[in-house]
């Protein structure tokens, strides 16, 4: 990861809507993200997840600015 930049875990509940940010995660090969209650359901109907490089604090705009390293599909199962 470069200095200055963080990692950014999104949602992405479908593919006509927009991702919303589970916050910032760290470089560490395993992590717990806590999500907040009020995300919960978008999270169960997640179409997928991606990650993306943002600036240190986080995307300044509430949207990934920074390129997507990372995205996969959710899978129910």
């Amino acid at each position: 990861i470069a200095k200055g930049t963080a990692w950014e875990l999104w949602i992405v509940p479908g593919p006509d809507q927009q991702p919303v940010s589970l916050g910032l995660i760290t470089t560490h090969e395993a992590q717990t993200v806590i999500v907040p209650a009020a995300l919960a359901s978008t999270l169960d109907a997640a179409a997928s997840l991606a990650m993306s490089v943002e600036p240190g604090g986080g995307s300044p705009t509430g949207l990934p600015t920074g390129p997507i390293l990372y995205a996969g599909e959710c899978i129910k199962t």
